[in-house]
């Protein structure tokens, strides 16, 4: 009897304490004004992308902070645009004509092998530091120059 009060003490009255006290921060937690609990955050769904089906761009978010770099990487799935180049172009859409806020290109992306996503070798990501409307295009040239399939799709930085 005595065995299972000192077992009861120390494993399970830890977790009960835990478990309420925990749940007491959280609630004067979120009693703050401007708090809120978004246990989903890790989901994030993608823009809408146009152009070329053979060419996706991935883990874009729909905003960023300023503060918070824009990674992606790129899809291909036409194998005539193995060994190409990769120029990936965020424009500012607040400003007239559309100014080129950051641009990276990847040359020689030979993908179809190991059916890598693009850049090999290397990253994409870029910090935007003015906030507002952005346009995301990565556009993927054949190796010999001649054919182009491109992607785009809109952010917001805030």
């Amino acid at each position: 009897m005595a065995v299972q009060k000192i077992a009861f003490l120390v494993f399970l009255f830890p977790v009960v304490i835990s478990i309420v006290f925990g749940a007491s921060v959280l609630s004067n937690v979120l009693a703050q004004p401007d708090r809120h609990l978004n246990m989903w955050q890790f989901v994030s769904h993608q823009p809408p992308q146009t152009g070329d089906n053979d060419i996706k761009i991935q883990n874009l978010l729909n905003s960023y902070s300023t503060f918070t770099p824009v990674h992606i990487i790129v899809a291909v799935n036409n194998t005539a645009f193995d060994c190409g180049d990769l120029y990936i172009t965020i424009y500012n859409l607040d400003t007239s004509p559309n100014q080129v806020a950051a641009q990276n290109g990847y040359f020689s992306q030979c993908f179809a092998a190991n059916n890598l996503t693009l850049p090999i070798n290397d990253t994409f990501s870029q910090i935007i530091g003015k906030s507002g409307n952005y346009e995301i295009v990565a556009e993927m040239k054949d190796k010999n120059n001649q054919n182009t399939i491109k992607s785009t799709a809109n952010f917001k930085v805030q």
